[in-house]
């Protein structure tokens, strides 16, 4: 018995439901991880090119093209942040301490020697306690000052003493600098100092600041002191004015001192304190420009542009991952709902994600081949026209091809080389080539979509391009790169096509031409073994091409089909009416026997179909022609019998064909036609009103006995495959139609 479940259905595809399913949920995976990793990988690739930059951009040589900013984006300058840290720690003004120490031991050492000058016995051990004193600090009395303080009256020297220490106490209470110390910080560019004090550990708000021409060292006391000691002409002699100077001189050491650590303390936390410099580049902004002197400046921003495009965060990933995932998903879903009502629906969603698998592989090589080339843009290089073309032409829905495309141009927009315009550029180029397929009956006409595909793509490549604001020079390379593109995608279609044809058994435009119109053996065996068999598929494909063309439905399936459907009759041809001239070979058999042998070219049909190759859908077809539905004639004679023998009831399933109804609109107007076909042969003083009559008949029978109950076809669908019937039909016996208003008689005119 025939299959009888829709389980049963004919497939001679390789691979089967399961095998599919845990295919498909390995290549979605594969696909989510590829779309993900490729953007990944080649942002290292892109990082890895800045040295390529700094070989092709040479700071101080003229650039030869025009770089443009593709997207607005941020980056610190390394350079400008660190210049700007120097500035700032320029600015800190040497840090000078006063030290109140220094300024205590200098009065103390001043009471010490003169003490020591004053109480002691004799001038030798005077003098030796005093130079002693100064000694430990360093101080040589090389005019032996001290010798003629010995040599004054106690008074006198008493005077000079205070004389010296009040003066040596206004001048350390003003400040006195080492001039080596000054003379450095002149030496660095500085003007100014900043004083502050070792008695508190807070800075004075705000700092004490000195011109550095305004400060006294060493070498720049004696108009001071001279100031200073005008005040104690009265007290002193001339020569005793003279011995204070020398001594003040001899006594005096600088007080104010440069803290080399506390001024590299300041300037460090100057400098820390500088904001990274952050320098904005607009989209569209020129980063270098033709015959421009490249700067430094511009080779950085070269760099953060190039980073920028090849940088992704954590969160970035993280959104990219779920935008994989959602897009993927919809795409999936939008495919099986295309392909909700074929047998192939399965093997076409596999197939689809296997090709952008492959897809986003070649895409990863290609980019990475030219990551370092010279086109503005990658868009033209990419590899992403393949598969939509053969999507559509191995399903005959382009909606599939745009599906695809729509994916393609949803993962190139995470690529780090795609532009503002690379969605839109993949998107119009697919589609173009898409519209420009014609399921044309030779494969040679795939050379004029090439040409028409790039025409088309060549105006995209030109206008994408102008909106980025590439040079001339640019746009013809880019245009090149696009001609290429589209030249190895045709060709690979080309070359693959034949190859999945065969290899999966695809029914497609191409291959089912070739049944059609083709040199079968099949047909050459039915045409000369069973010439009745051979004319009646001739017509009734003739009828199933014009009513599936009328409903939309695959033309050219139904017509193969049809030519197909009856090839079971091979073996036996002389026991089916179309081949018998004059005598009935079923009437020597037992009404059973005959319903066996119609009813078995069913099976025999889907068995030869199977052996020459026949796709499965056209298998389907041949198994489906004649649905369930009663064999009527052996039916109404074995009731007759029946009667006549006074046999009990007549079972009705005994005489049905033992298989699916027709489960596509296809296989379902094959019937009818197969149907129509069959019975119009049998009208007398055929008529349009008799065709039509009779069609009507057939149709409503067949909907009675819910024979297209899982056709698919709509009363709308009926009514036009209907009139598509009896226009064939009328225009094949050359039965004029008859019109409102005409007097034309029935049968008399032969056109």
């Amino acid at each position: 018995m025939l299959m009888t479940k829709k389980s049963q259905a004919v497939d001679n595809n390789p691979l089967s439901g399961t095998s599919l399913r845990i295919i498909f949920w390995v290549l979605f995976v594969l696909v989510v991880i590829a779309a993900l990793t490729v953007p990944l990988l080649l942002s290292s690739e892109k990082k890895a090119s800045i040295g390529h930059l700094r070989e092709k951009y040479k700071v101080g040589s003229l650039s030869d093209e025009d770089v443009i900013a593709k997207e607005t984006f941020y980056y610190i300058d390394e350079v400008l942040t660190k210049e700007a840290q120097q500035t700032a720690a320029n600015a800190v003004l040497p840090q000078f301490v006063f030290s109140l120490g220094i300024t205590m031991e200098t009065i103390e050492l001043v009471d010490a020697v003169f003490s020591a000058i004053s109480n002691e016995s004799t001038e030798i051990e005077a003098l030796g306690k005093s130079r002693a004193l100064l000694e430990q600090q360093n101080i040589v009395d090389e005019n032996n000052l001290l010798g003629a303080v010995y040599s004054l009256s106690p008074q006198a020297r008493s005077t000079i003493r205070n004389v010296v220490r009040e003066t040596l106490r206004a001048m350390l209470s003003a400040g006195v600098y080492d001039r080596d110390q000054i003379h450095m910080i002149e030496q660095k560019g500085y003007d100014r100092l900043e004083v502050y004090s070792t008695l508190s550990s807070e800075r004075p708000d705000p700092p004490l600041i000195h011109s550095i021409t305004n400060v006294a060292t060493q070498d720049k006391i004696t108009s001071t002191l001279v100031t200073i000691l005008r005040r104690y002409r009265s007290d002193l002699t001339v020569n005793q004015n003279v011995l204070v100077l020398d001594l003040v001189v001899l006594f005096l050491r600088p007080n104010v001192l440069y803290d080399e650590l506390e001024t590299a303390f300041e300037r460090q936390k100057a400098s820390e304190n500088v904001m990274p410099v952050t320098v904005k580049v607009d989209s569209g902004q020129y980063v270098l420009k033709k015959d421009f002197v490249i700067t430094g400046q511009d080779l950085r921003t070269m760099q953060a542009m190039v980073l920028a495009e090849a940088s992704y965060s954590f969160m970035e990933i993280i959104g990219m991952a779920l935008f994989i995932l959602i897009t993927t998903s919809s795409a999936v879903y939008v495919l099986r709902y295309l392909f909700a009502n074929s047998i192939r629906r399965d093997f076409f969603v596999v197939f689809f994600l296997g090709g952008v698998l492959v897809t986003q592989i070649a895409t990863y090589l290609v980019l990475k081949l030219f990551v370092n080339s010279d086109f503005p843009t990658l868009d033209p290089l990419l590899p992403v026209l393949v598969l939509p073309i053969m999507l559509s032409v191995i399903t005959n829905r382009k909606r599939a091809g745009y599906v695809a495309a729509v994916l393609l141009g949803s993962y190139a927009m995470l690529l780090p080389t795609a532009t503002l315009t690379t969605v839109f550029f993949i998107v119009a180029e697919c589609f173009c080539g898409i519209h420009f397929i014609k399921y044309v009956s030779r494969r040679i006409d795939m050379l004029f979509q090439w040409f028409f595909g790039i025409v088309a793509t060549t105006f995209i490549v030109m206008m994408n391009n102008l909106l980025l604001g590439y040079g001339f020079e640019s746009i013809v390379m880019l245009m090149t790169a696009s001609v290429v593109n589209i030249t190895l995608t045709y060709i690979l279609v080309t070359v693959m096509l034949p190859l999945v044809e065969r290899l999966f058994n695809i029914p497609t435009s191409f291959r089912l031409r070739e049944l059609a119109y083709g040199d079968s053996p099949l047909l050459a065996r039915l045409a000369q073994n069973a010439q009745g068999t051979y004319n009646h598929v001739q017509a009734v494909a003739d009828l199933a091409y014009a009513a599936a063309n009328a409903i939309g439905a695959d033309a050219l399936l139904a017509r193969v089909g049809a030519l197909y459907h009856d090839i079971g009759k091979l073996d036996h041809p002389e026991y089916f009416i179309e081949n018998q001239d004059g005598e009935n070979k079923h009437s020597e058999l037992k009404t059973s026997l005959s319903v066996a042998i119609i009813k078995s070219h069913v099976k025999l049909g889907v068995e030869k179909g199977r052996d020459a190759g026949l796709p499965k859908e056209v298998l389907d077809i041949i198994s489906q022609h004649h649905g369930n539905d009663v064999i009527a004639y052996f039916y109404k004679e074995a009731q007759d019998e029946a009667l006549l023998n006074g046999k009990g009831r007549v079972k009705p399933e005994d005489y049905m064909y033992a298989s699916l109804v027709p489960q596509s609109p296809e296989a379902a107007i094959v019937m009818l036609a197969d149907s129509v076909e069959a019975a119009s042969r049998s009208i007398k003083k055929p008529s349009v009103q008799k065709y039509e009559k009779l069609i009507h008949q057939i149709v409503v029978g067949k909907i009675q006995r819910k024979q297209l109950k899982a056709s698919r076809l709509s009363f709308s669908d009926l009514d036009m495959i209907v009139s598509s019937f009896i226009q064939t039909i009328a225009g094949k016996y050359h039965t004029r139609l008859e019109y409102p208003d005409t007097n034309t008689e029935e049968g008399d005119d032969e056109q």
